[in-house]
């Protein structure tokens, strides 16, 4: 690539690339998030009408990996930060190893720094001394250490040499009383609730997120806090079995599925034209009938069509703009993938690849039956296939993982790969296998 062009998007007359799949953000990023967010009009009326009824709540959206949750969750919240509401800069990423007490400390951690960060915030939506006490509480959160004193005296620095400072202790019981004496304060400077929004409950194993949510139940029950959590569809399953806190949800789950084929290419006609840079013509990359293709490749998946044109324009752009119609798209996905994996592959490490990718989810011993060949051989091969990162652990079912493509595998079927008559025979041995196992 000519070095003069730092930015491929410079030659479409674009600030940047239009198909990135980072969440939109509440406050700032390249793309507005009000004009940037398409569709789903049933799905916010009913999450902003569980916000906006009085009082506090509990719901869960849900859907799959990539079909914009995140986004949709920071719109509601930017919209409802516009009628008096108190958000947070960022949504809080639930981590596996955490216990109440580490999710009470992270969501205060998140309201320390959004009134750090937020100029408007800094003078009055809480004392100097809450704040102070916010301070120290993040400095427990970074640092992990839950053996912090519970009373700080005469601390110093930003606090002054005579500061006396008694911050909760590092129970569940306290932590929730000072998050309510917070919720108090920043009530009485003005907003009417406050909002927080909680990601990557998917990466939680059944038997923690029933341990996290029991031990949380009374504190998301705190009145005029909004409580919305993220996860992929196995979530709502979990939550449901877990009947002490499947009681106290407000409403059922938020599930969204994927934009309509008419919205994604919505979607990005109006990045397109947010990016476009001042006083130079804007063109855009590629013909209508590439986005339709990879929509049926992906079923709508928004975020594998971005990765997917993110890809061929990162590898077809040299110093000139093109605009990319379906022959491109495929040449260049499909060999593209050609080097990234089959070059590397053995022909027992390509036909095993394909099978898992005929199916959503194949285990070593489905692979083996279908194979005819040994369960040992199968996993040396599927472990091989992980490390090249061709294919993921989707789940695990006690002793046994179930494996998936990764999305950019599907590229090959843009080329149909597998032919059709090979196609043919595997669907009758898997039909065979699946009725013994």
């Amino acid at each position: 690539m000519n070095e003069y062009y730092l930015n491929i998007w410079e030659l479409y007359g674009l600030k940047s690339n239009p198909f990135f799949t980072e969440p939109l953000l509440i406050f700032g990023g390249n793309v507005d998030l009000k004009i940037g967010f398409v569709g789903r009009e049933e799905e916010l009326r009913r999450l902003q009408n569980v916000i906006y009824s009085a009082g506090g709540s509990r719901i869960l959206v849900s859907g799959d990996v990539g079909v914009g949750k995140t986004t949709f969750v920071n719109y509601v919240r930017a919209m409802a930060s516009q009628n008096g509401f108190f958000t947070t800069l960022k949504e809080i990423a639930v981590q596996p190893d955490w216990t109440g007490i580490d999710f009470i400390l992270n969501t205060l951690a998140s309201i320390y720094h959004t009134i750090k960060i937020r100029n408007d915030l800094k003078q009055s939506i809480i004392s100097k001394e809450n704040f102070n006490k916010l301070q120290l509480l993040v400095d427990i959160v970074e640092k992990k250490d839950k053996e912090y004193g519970i009373s700080i005296l005469g601390v110093g620095g930003n606090y002054g040499s005579s500061t006396n400072l008694s911050i909760p202790s590092t129970n569940i019981n306290s932590l929730q009383t000072f998050f309510e004496e917070i919720v108090n304060e920043i009530r009485m400077s003005g907003y009417k609730e406050l909002i927080f929004h909680y990601n990557n409950l998917e990466i939680l194993e059944n038997n923690q997120l029933q341990k996290l949510f029991n031990s949380i139940r009374d504190f998301i029950q705190i009145r005029e806090v909004n409580f919305i959590f993220i996860g992929d569809l196995t979530v709502p399953i979990s939550i449901n079995q877990i009947k002490r806190v499947s009681s106290i949800m407000t409403e059922t789950p938020v599930i969204l599925g994927s934009l309509s084929i008419k919205e994604v290419k919505q979607l990005l006609e109006k990045r397109i034209k947010l990016l476009e840079i001042p006083n130079l013509t804007s063109i855009k990359p590629y013909d209508d009938e590439v986005i339709s293709k990879l929509y049926n490749l992906y079923d709508g998946n928004l975020r594998f069509i971005l990765n997917s044109l993110s890809t061929v324009f990162c590898e077809l752009v040299k110093d000139n703009p093109i605009t990319v119609t379906n022959n491109e798209l495929v040449k260049v996905l499909s060999e593209t993938g050609k080097k990234r994996w089959l070059d590397k592959l053995t022909d027992n490490e390509k036909e095993v690849l394909f099978l898992i990718l005929k199916e959503d989810e194949m285990t070593n011993k489905k692979i083996a039956g279908i194979l005819k060949k040994k369960k040992q051989n199968i996993s040396k091969i599927t472990n091989r296939l992980l490390e090249l990162s061709a294919i993921k652990i989707k789940r695990i079912d006690g002793k046994e993982k179930f494996f998936s493509v990764v999305h950019s595998i599907k590229w090959f079927l843009l080329e149909k790969e597998v032919s059709k008559e090979k196609s043919k025979d595997l669907d009758k041995e898997i039909q065979k296998v699946l009725q013994e196992i």
